[in-house]
């Protein structure tokens, strides 16, 4: 039996089970895709939606960016189905609604001709803005292609670390709170999901060409139950009386209305998209706004200074934490301006203000809200701050790359030092980055000391960071300090973890092959084998491991290993003395001459100074019976230095051969 309003039955959601049974599996995955990592030490990258934005960008695809596709196509079909039944952030907003109700503190919702836009804002600032700005500086477009797992790359669609693009746990649990408890709190069930989540704009927009939608299929008697139940604030007895079906993007199929319809009236059904519609019936309620606009306006405005506030403050705050800091910024100030503006003014049935005067609480959230406003304006003259500082080092790091000098640039660096440690001083966090950058400034200055110190706090605090670990391990070696340099290599190798978008995995590798050359100078060839193979699995472009392979199997008489090691190292652009040198002298110890030759006068050409390699070329030049080159390059070894005495003996045998051999032609 189905109940009028205000009945008990109305409440019991049928559905709201199986939407409560499907977030909790979704969960269950999650789960299960952390043990299958553990187990396996690799696993299919993360399932987040994030993860569109490395296939769109950088063109790696995904398993975020597959799942994104699926769902799409199902929410064309279906409609925008997704949030209510799949997504684990949605889960957490009604859970915190219903743990307010339980308190007797029903949230309300708050209705805004702005702040429902800024989903749109942010789906163009994550996936169109970057393909704009990529289009007018002219950047290629990427091909679409598959990375195998890589923990120190942009993405890849198996991975070993699983991680890599989530953030600390400390600001996941802070971002629950925020989009998850926060938001409801303040504006109302579902707020995030329709006023900030970039997501949900994508899903709201393909719903309007979906044919799936809560239709009518029966008689209507305007009873308004159905828009009681509705989480999404629909008017849904409204719009089906309207256009015989729920036209509104916000709609996230829950079926609640369905199930308690006294009528049976509604139905999940196929009907013409509203997109298609005559005149597009998308559902306006102009006569429901919460707010006037001049408080639509000060949201606006709060909202946008605030998103550029947050974003990426201290390098912690991640983009749609951002967004919902910026939210209940804005709607916290709109309270702060309602209790000013008003004589009485009460939130959540707590008075702030009777007749004129203040309450404990009114004067609580009155300093409350001064100390935001204090630290969002100190937190946006960091950011400035931070931009201006982080721009000119990374303009003072071209300028040293391009013409390789740092002598002149003197002055320059100590304004940006200046300036960094004038940001770190007025910060209320000093970002490990800042530190590390700062360091390098004062090592590019010549104080030593001073970069050295930063970059042990820094590695102090994060023993993981493999760049400052790298770098504080070169100073030791440069001071001379072998045992500290060995020891702070080994701490990387122990410690480190290898961050997304970094050189890490180049670092890492670098660091393999220094622990690799001092276990070869300690006699330790197998451990210095370790690490150089360890090196190439890092980074399988670097050169020098495998020179340094090449030597140890040349010393020991493995000349096969050696030449492998030798022409991988050419290969790769190696094209180096040492690697030339070697390479024809396995060459010509296994009687391969000409290859030798060929080899020898690459290296000559590297090395036009020095008579070693035209001395070499005729020595094999005269094994094999052409004399004339060999005393083309016998004789210009014999310029470069006249002195040897074993070019002058090569030139002697030389001469007797030639003798020799025109004596015989004569015969």
């Amino acid at each position: 039996m189905i109940g009028r309003k205000g009945d008990s039955v109305i409440a019991r959601k049928p559905y709201e089970k199986w939407r409560m049974y499907s977030l909790i599996g979704i969960h269950v995955l999650f789960l299960s895709h952390f043990i299958h990592w553990k187990l396996a030490g690799q696993t299919l990258a993360p399932l987040e939606l994030n993860e569109v934005l490395y296939t769109i960008h950088q063109g790696i695809l995904t398993a975020g960016f597959i799942l994104m596709a699926v769902i799409m196509v199902g929410t064309l079909i279906f409609g925008r189905f997704f949030c209510s039944w799949g997504c684990h952030i949605l889960a957490l907003q009604d859970l915190s609604a219903a743990l307010l109700e339980k308190l007797h503190i029903r949230p309300i919702t708050i209705r805004s001709r702005t702040l429902i836009w800024m989903p749109m804002l942010v789906m163009f600032y994550m996936f169109i803005w970057p393909q704009i700005l990529s289009a007018i500086h002219g950047v290629p477009e990427h091909e679409l292609r598959v990375v195998t797992a890589e923990s120190g790359g942009w993405a890849s669609f198996i991975t070993d670390s699983p991680w890599r693009n989530l953030p600390p746990v400390e600001v996941a649990l802070f971002t629950f709170f925020i989009v998850g408890f926060l938001i409801v709190f303040l504006l109302g069930s579902r707020a995030f999901c329709f006023m900030g989540c970039p997501y949900g704009a994508l899903f709201g927009i393909a719903d309007q060409f979906a044919p799936g939608r809560i239709a009518l299929t029966g008689n209507c008697t305007d009873c308004g139950i159905c828009t009681s139940v509705c989480s999404s604030d629909i008017m849904v007895h409204k719009e089906v009386q309207l256009h015989e079906m729920v036209t509104n993007p916000r709609c996230l199929k829950d079926l609640d209305c369905i199930s308690v319809c006294p009528e049976e009236a509604l139905s999940f059904a196929f009907r013409k998209p509203p997109m298609f519609q005559k005149g597009h019936p998308l559902g306006r309620y102009s006569e429901r706004k919460s707010l006037t606009v001049k408080e639509d306006l000060l949201v606006f405005v709060v909202f946008i200074f605030s998103v550029f506030t947050f974003r990426g403050l201290y390098d912690t705050i991640p983009l749609l934490l951002s967004v919902g800091m910026a939210i209940c910024t804005a709607m916290l100030m709109l309270l702060f301006y309602r209790a000013v503006q008003s004589s009485s003014f009460a939130l959540r049935g707590l008075s702030f203000r009777s007749n004129g005067k203040w309450t404990s609480y009114g004067i609580a959230f009155n300093v409350f809200c001064c100390l935001l406003v204090v630290f969002v304006l100190h937190s946006s003259a960091v950011q400035i701050m931070s931009y201006q500082a982080t721009s000119e080092f990374k303009e003072l790091n071209l300028a040293i790359a391009n013409d390789r000098t740092v002598s002149d640039k003197k002055e320059q660096i100590s304004n940006v030092i200046s300036k960094y440690e004038t940001l770190l001083q007025f910060g209320l966090a000093q970002p490990i980055d800042r530190k590390k950058e700062l360091a390098n400034l004062h090592l590019l200055n010549g104080n030593t000391e001073s970069g050295t110190r930063l970059l042990k706090e820094v590695l102090k605090k994060d023993p993981t960071h493999i760049e400052v670990g790298f770098r504080l391990a070169e100073m030791y070696e440069k001071q001379g300090d072998k045992s500290k340099a060995i020891a702070t290599l080994e701490s990387i190798v122990r410690a480190g973890e290898m961050k997304p978008h970094t050189d890490d995995a180049n670092l890492l590798a670098k660091t393999h092959l220094n622990l690799g050359k001092y276990c070869l100078s300690s006699n330790k060839e197998a451990d210095a084998k370790r690490h150089l193979n360890s090196a190439i699995e890092l980074s399988p472009t670097l050169i020098e491991p495998r020179i340094v392979l090449g030597h140890i199997a040349y010393k020991s008489g493995n000349n096969a290993e050696a030449q492998t090691q030798f022409e991988q190292a050419l290969a790769l652009g190696g094209k180096t003395p040492v690697v030339l040198n070697n390479l024809a002298a396995i060459h010509a110890m296994a009687g391969r001459n000409q290859q030798a030759i060929d080899l020898l006068t690459a290296l000559a050409e590297l090395t036009p100074t020095d008579p070693g390699p035209p001395y070499r070329i005729g020595l094999l030049a005269m094994a094999k019976g052409d004399l004339y080159t060999a005393r083309t390059n016998l004789e210009k070894a014999k310029q470069l230095n006249p002195q040897d005495p074993a070019i002058e003996r090569a030139l002697k045998k030389l001469d007797t051969s030639m003798l020799e051999k025109t004596t015989q032609v004569l015969k």
